[in-house]
């Protein structure tokens, strides 16, 4: 499987739907930590959304907070779902870029040292990392978008 091609991005947007929640979430980590220091976010109205949901978050016990990344990946019916669904699709990213920043700061659950991908979700990391920072933002971009609905 090959991501070198932007026309790839939905068919591997699919293949993470089809993930595990928990390998979903490690993924957009992994990602996310392949592409932070690319990453400059500009203050608009949608980062200040963002960090509305993430404050929400923030204040939950850890397994909250992992419960509810959970709840948003799978489209659960709860508040910080309706919240995140309600998100333009730039402050949906936004929610991702500054929960994986609290998990760096440990002000949100961190991923576990000792998580373990599947092959599957291995194999689309390794082949996301091959994607250059534009076509990586497409892909997460796009991901986050679809989740929460």
């Amino acid at each position: 499987m090959t991501f070198t091609n932007i026309s790839n991005i939905d068919q591997t947007v699919q293949q993470l739907q089809r993930l595990s929640v928990d390998d979903q979430l490690a993924v957009l980590w992994f990602v996310y930590t392949e592409m932070k220091d690319g990453i400059t976010p500009s203050p608009t109205a949608g980062l200040e959304l963002s960090q509305a949901v993430v404050n929400r978050i923030g204040v939950m016990s850890r397994e909250e907070q992992l419960q509810a990344q959970r709840d948003i990946i799978a489209g659960a019916n709860n508040e910080i779902n309706r919240e995140y669904r309600a998100l333009n699709p730039r402050a949906k990213l936004g929610v991702w870029y500054l929960l994986a920043q609290g998990m760096e700061q440990e002000t949100i659950i961190p991923m576990p040292p000792d998580y373990q991908l599947s092959s599957e979700a291995q194999e689309m990391l390794n082949a996301a990392k091959q994607l250059d920072f534009e076509q990586q933002t497409e892909f997460m971009s796009r991901a986050v978008a679809n989740m929460g609905g």
